[in-house]
């Protein structure tokens, strides 16, 4: 009743909602006093069928279930099927579920009064009203029906389908038409239309419809009631088919090929989100262990195989990589000269992306070894030049210190615009990294192709002291364009001068560089001189 109370509460819009908020706690109640046979069924059927329509409702897997007929539920006693129950079997009909040919159907034993003279006369002398002697008659008679209809309905799962694909007006409509159909002295004639022939169809109709509730409500130990049960089979049904969905389309996915990068991002963030919808459905069936164990003895869900996915799925994780780390390569490329040694360098790097081939399954291969091809081919045809003679202790600064460095793991980034008079103006993002150093992330060119983000450690000061014009130029050739463009000037003085100041205005963004800030302005080393 409380359940019934919530849900009329809560109104339709709410309904679903509601319903799924206590599901949890009412199937734990239900199927705890199962044993001490002390609930009201009517009501446990009540509440079972909300729930089933609930999941009907919000799963199309479900919608385009059909039941067999009443008729085939229905028998008269003593003479086999009911005359209008070979209408379920007609050509043309469509596939039905529970449509069994074996369905036992409730026989329905009513017989007509049959009324001596004799005993007219006898209820006369006896003062009797034979109206209320023949209702007495059929009130008996209801109760003997209502047992054999709850008896028949108990574990019936066929016939509990048909009571949740039907609405209850048009079930018990059917129920009367079959009455009348097949009992001709219950039929309406023009004498007794208002009389209590009619009477007796609906008393007849609900009696039916109330036992074969009370029953669907019942436990069947060890398993649940028929209702229970069904809904356990319709939530696995649904479980079952929204995996194998999701696997269908993961299949396809990965067979599906990659020409270039955005294809490859493309095709993984799709194969991630079937993936984690899986995930989802995975982790709700691990939530819905009660309601998927409501019918005892039945086959567990089969969860389909995705290893072939999930392979793929790495495979393209790891042509990812591989692919950015070309494009980054190639984005170093971009200049009229290399020296030697970075030539060379960057040949290396080429060929270690190809000794990470076995990682990737073979439908990825063609993608990889065209794009690590075509970059080595660039890098070859660009002129190279002796690598020049630097002073020993500039060779001896490590990478870090010009803008190279690989710690650019930053917490949060602060953003930066400015405004050089074009119509674009730079936008230029700062963060420190672990090492507090000042870390910047902005597009690698100003013009298109701009050629994305790229994040780079930005030098001290300090490391352009004694650098030439040249020498500053070729340590901002490893960052951003648009730190060079703010910063180099006519000479080098100038340059260290505008660098100091960028570096400033940068760093003082990031609260965690401010005493950094401080400390090299205390040194003097943030110098500026304009130039």
């Amino acid at each position: 009743m409380l359940v019934l109370a919530a849900v009329i509460k809560a109104g339709a819009s709410r309904e679903h909602e509601i319903l799924a908020e206590i599901r949890d706690a009412v199937f734990s109640f239900i199927r705890k006093m199962e044993p001490k046979r002390v609930m009201d069924t009517m009501l446990v059927s009540r509440v079972r069928i909300l729930y089933i329509r609930s999941l009907l409702a919000r799963s199309p897997e479900l919608q385009s279930i059909k039941v067999s007929s009443v008729d085939r539920f229905l028998e008269k006693a003593n003479s086999g099927r009911s005359r209008s129950s070979s209408r379920g079997n007609s050509p043309g009909r469509s596939p039905v579920r529970y449509a069994d040919e074996h369905i036992q159907g409730f026989k329905v034993n009513l017989k007509p009064e049959r009324k001596s003279k004799f005993s007219s006369v006898v209820s006369k002398i006896r003062g009797l009203d034979q109206d209320t002697l023949k209702q007495q008659v059929t009130g008996g008679k209801l109760r003997e029906i209502l047992e054999e209809a709850k008896s028949f309905a108990i574990g019936n799962k066929a016939l509990a389908a048909l009571f949740v694909h039907t609405p209850a007006g048009e079930l018990q409509r059917q129920i009367r038409t079959w009455l009348a159909g097949n009992f001709d002295f219950l039929s309406v004639t023009g004498d007794d239309a208002s009389g209590g022939t009619t009477g007796q169809l609906e008393l007849l109709s609900t009696t039916i419809m109330d036992g074969w509730m009370a029953g669907l409500g019942a436990a069947v130990p060890p398993s649940t009631d028929a209702l229970g049960q069904l809904l356990s089979e319709y939530a696995k049904r649904v479980f079952s088919s929204q995996l194998q969905h999701l696997k269908d389309i993961a299949g396809t996915l990965a067979t599906e090929e990659a020409e270039d990068a955005p294809q490859v991002a493309k095709l993984r963030s799709a194969l991630e989100s079937v993936d984690h919808k899986r995930r989802k459905i995975l982790q709700q069936m691990r939530n819905d262990a009660a309601l998927l164990t409501l019918e005892v003895g039945s086959p567990p869900i089969q969860n389909p195989s995705t290893a072939a996915e999930d392979a793929r799925l790495a495979s393209l994780i790891s042509l990812d990589g591989i692919l950015k780390q070309v494009k980054d390569t190639v984005r170093q490329s971009s200049v009229s000269i290399l020296s030697k040694s970075k030539k060379k360098a960057m040949l290396a790097s080429l060929d270690e992306l190809s000794e990470r081939m076995p990682s990737l399954l073979n439908i990825d291969h063609p993608c990889a070894q065209r794009h690590i091809a075509d970059a080595r081919q660039m890098i070859e045809t660009i002129p190279e030049e002796d690598d020049r003679i630097q002073e020993p202790s500039r060779s001896r600064r490590s990478s870090r210190d010009f803008g190279t460095g690989t710690e650019v793991d930053v917490a949060q980034w602060n953003v930066l615009q400015f405004n050089t008079g074009s119509a674009n103006p730079f936008i230029i993002k700062c963060g420190a990294n672990s090492n507090s150093e000042l870390v910047i992330k902005a597009d690698a060119r100003v013009q298109e192709p701009k050629g994305g983000e790229i994040v780079r450690v930005v030098p001290k000061p300090p490391v352009l002291e004694n650098m030439s014009l040249e020498e500053m130029k070729q340590v901002f050739s490893e960052l951003p364009e648009a730190l060079s463009l703010l910063a180099l000037a006519r000479t080098a003085d100038g340059t260290r001068a505008r660098y100091s100041r960028l570096y400033r205005t940068l760093a003082m963004k990031v609260p965690s560089l401010r005493d950094l800030v401080g400390e090299l302005e205390k040194g003097g080393v943030l110098k500026d001189t304009k130039a």
